[in-house]
């Protein structure tokens, strides 16, 4: 799993994440201040997410086992925003793919 970080709201910063949240060695965190992801998601759409032009932030995408990124990802399956304030999308997008 990946966790991309932005700078999106005030006083977001690389000293500010809390390394606790994804406190699992499958995850690899990454730091993206210039909302570089944020910026090509919301300009792709995937399952359903992003394409209007707008960063992408605070959001998440679930790839089958066999997807693979060349010019663009492939094989997305799953995707919602927000995280923070609705856990409850994510348990129901994630929790089936694990079965």
């Amino acid at each position: 799993m990946f966790a991309i970080w932005e700078s999106v709201l005030g006083g977001d910063s690389r000293d500010a994440i809390d390394g606790t949240i994804f406190d699992d060695p499958r995850v690899v965190s990454f730091w993206d201040p210039r909302e570089v992801s944020g910026t090509w998601f919301g300009h792709h759409p995937l399952a359903g997410l992003g394409g209007d032009g707008t960063v992408v932030w605070d959001a998440y995408y679930a790839f089958e086992p066999s997807a693979g990124w060349r010019a663009a990802p492939s094989g997305a399956v799953a995707a919602g925003s927000d995280i923070i304030g609705s856990t409850d999308g994510l348990t129901r997008s994630f929790v089936p793919l694990l079965k």
